[in-house]
Parts: C-alpha cells; sequence; structure tokens
C-alpha cells in the first residue's frame, strides 16, 4: 500500500466518525482527526521535535499555535489552527494568518476536521486572496482530499520546499481564475455597453447579408442583454413585450396559471416573486434568488434543507451552498450569507439560478410555478 493510499483510507475512517457525530470537540478534532492523518503524511505527533502543540508566536504566554510542524533545525515549517466541528470562522483564518506572519511561516492550515482550508500567509493581498485551496471531508471524495493534504502536508514536501512551490503555483493560476470569474460576474450582471454594442453591430451586418428587416435599436439591444444575462443562451420561454414600453422585455421564467396573470404585473424593480400569494419584488436577480433560499429555508425547509440542497444543485468542482463561503468553492466574493449560518454562490447565470430555485422548491415540497412563481425584468 503507498503512503497515499494509507492517507485516503485514513480519510475514510474520519468521515464515518464525523458522519456519526463522533467528533464533537477541538480535542476530538487534535486526537482522531490531525493526528492519525499528520501521521499519514510522515510526521510523528509524538515527537516535539517534529510537532510541537501549543507553539508559543513570540515566546510570550498570549499567542500560541495549535500546531507547529518543525524542520530538523527547530524552525517552524507549517502551522495549523483547528477548532470544533462547525466553529472555524474568519477569525480563526486572520488568527493564522496574523502569527504566521509573526513567525514567517510559508504555509499554514485552518480545520474544523471537515473543512480544511490551506494557505500562503505570506503571500500578501486579503485574507482571501492568499488562500490556496479548500476541502471538505465529508463532501469530497477521499481521493481528491488525499491528493491536496498530500501536495501541501506530505513532511518530506514541506521540508523540502516543494510544497510551497506547488501552492505558490496553485495560487497564482487561482488568481487568475478570480479575476476571470469576477469579471465574468460582471458582465453577466451589467450586461457590459460596449459588448452590448459590438453584437449589436455585428447582428445588423448578419441582418443587412441575408436581407432581414434590422430591428429597432432599442429592441435590439434589450434581446442583446438578456442574452448575455442569461449567460450566452435565449430561454425557451417566448419574450412578452409590455405595450407602453417596447423596449422592456419581460420574461415569465415560471409557468403561470392562466388565472394568476393578471395580478402577476409585471414589476418594474427588475424582479418580483409571489409565494403563496403574496407578491415581493427586489432588486436584481440576485437578491430574489437569495431571498427565495433563506424564504423557503425559514418556512418550509427546516433541519436539513441545506444538506439536501446541496446535494441537488453541486457541480462536479463546487458544492455551491456550504456552511462556509470558502466550501461554496466560490471566489472573489460572490457566496451570499443565508439565514442558518450558510452560504450560496451567486456567481450564476439568471437562468441557473432559477434552475436552482426550481430544484429548491423540490427540497422544500412547494410546486415551482404554482406555490413560488417568479418575473425577471
Amino acid at each position: 500500500m503507498t503512503s497515499l493510499q494509507r492517507v485516503c483510507e485514513t480519510i475514510e475512517k474520519i468521515r464515518g466518525h464525523l458522519e456519526g457525530k463522533q467528533i464533537r470537540v477541538e480535542a476530538d478534532v487534535r486526537s482522531y482527526v490531525l493526528s492519525p492523518l499528520l501521521r499519514d503524511l510522515g510526521w510523528n505527533p509524538e515527537d516535539p521535535g517534529s510537532v510541537k502543540r501549543e507553539y508559543p508566536v513570540t515566546g510570550g504566554k498570549s499567542y500560541y499555535f495549535d500546531y507547529a510542524l518543525l524542520a530538523a533545525n527547530g524552525a517552524v515549517a507549517f502551522v495549523i489552527e483547528a477548532k470544533a466541528p462547525g466553529k472555524l470562522d474568519a477569525d480563526a483564518r486572520d488568527q493564522l494568518l496574523l502569527y504566521a506572519m509573526k513567525t514567517k511561516t510559508h504555509l499554514g492550515l485552518t480545520t474544523d476536521g471537515e473543512s480544511w482550508s490551506f494557505y500562503l500567509p505570506l503571500g500578501g493581498g486579503s485574507s482571501e486572496e492568499r488562500l490556496v485551496r479548500t476541502v471538505n471531508l465529508i463532501a469530497d471524495t477521499a481521493e481528491s482530499v488525499g491528493r491536496v493534504l498530500w501536495r501541501y502536508l506530505a513532511r518530506d514536501d514541506v521540508l523540502s520546499g516543494r510544497a510551497h512551490s506547488s501552492a505558490s503555483e496553485d495560487l497564482t493560476r487561482l488568481s487568475v481564475r478570480r479575476i476571470v470569474e469576477t469579471g465574468w460576474s460582471d458582465l453577466l450582471d451589467r450586461s457590459n455597453d460596449k459588448l452590448v454594442k459590438t453584437i449589436a453591430t455585428s447582428a445588423r451586418a448578419v441582418a443587412t447579408r441575408k436581407g432581414v428587416k434590422t430591428p429597432a435599436v432599442r429592441a435590439l439591444n434589450a434581446e442583446i442583454r438578456a442574452f448575455i444575462r442569461d449567460g450566452f443562451a435565449f430561454s425557451a420561454d417566448v419574450p412578452v413585450v409590455a405595450a407602453d414600453a417596447p423596449s422592456r422585455r419581460s420574461l415569465s421564467l415560471a409557468v403561470r396559471p392562466p388565472n394568476e396573470a393578471a395580478r402577476f404585473q409585471r414589476s418594474r424593480g427588475g424582479a418580483a416573486w409571489i409565494y403563496r400569494g403574496e407578491r415581493r419584488v427586489e432588486k436584481n436577480p440576485t437578491e430574489l434568488f437569495v431571498a427565495v433560499i433563506a424564504h423557503l429555508y425559514e418556512t418550509q425547509g427546516g433541519v436539513g434543507f441545506y444538506k439536501k440542497l446541496q446535494e441537488e444543485i453541486r457541480g462536479r468542482k463546487r458544492l455551491q451552498i456550504a456552511r462556509t463561503p470558502e466550501d461554496t468553492g466560490v471566489i472573489g466574493g460572490g457566496a451570499r450569507k443565508l439565514p442558518g449560518g450558510w452560504y450560496i454562490s451567486t456567481s450564476l447565470s439568471t437562468k441557473t439560478k432559477l434552475r436552482y430555485l426550481e430544484r429548491a422548491c423540490k427540497v422544500a415540497g412547494v410546486v415551482f410555478g404554482s406555490d413560488l412563481m417568479v418575473e425577471i425584468d
């Protein structure tokens, strides 16, 4: 059995303990999660020359690392901040980064046993910009978690500098992705005027070549903005244009019974939803998305709603909804907090948001298109 296989087997055992709620406090995380995994990764938790607990930051009594992993000369090579399950928060992250900067430690980790976040404390930028990778022992496969732990935390690689080099390379790629994703979200949210103009110019040229009547500027631009907003795809629904405002595009994005149409008037606030007869207006599709998810949780979801929804909407690389912003898989501040302490990604096209709302209704036992109706202007 290879060392990586042994790590993966240990992860499977720990997952069973976490799911069975057998790991409850920080001491459990240290004894039954960190110690066995560190041992599999080449560290010796019983050797204070290799793994030092409660390591003083400045030699005083006020500040301590939960774990300091040491080189042969006693220098701190890696630092770990541990919390009880569900207690991992921004304070733990900021504490880790502050102490690591004081000791000039290049690699660090925060974990509550389930969620593991790796950082480059000396990488510069905001706290979020120093986050390299987050993995989850329950949500992710044992093999994928094992490979990440091996890449950043294996003793030989940490002491040789390979782990730091790998983390630096990964953070560089992630920084580029953060910029691209933020730009993409901005593009979808604002329907960039330059892009609208470019597409409109090309569309008019095609219309001229094919002898098709060129649409009015306002109508064409409105259609292009909707096309961009929906992730460069047209909705299957036929747009309904109000007679008094030909330049505005109103989409019924949930099926409405005919007798409901009269009281489901178009919102001029950008987005509206009716839940069992009560109508509400939001500023934009993102605010609507968050508001509806929160409302379903508070009125219908109950215990387990978010966890069930996580299984319904998770992608190949993202959870989309999780207990921490990092665990959603979104980067660049695109996660919003929900009641109950969970976070949900909003870096999604409008079309995807609506698809996720339909699945949220399914989880909550609500009929999408009847109990809940949505309109995006």
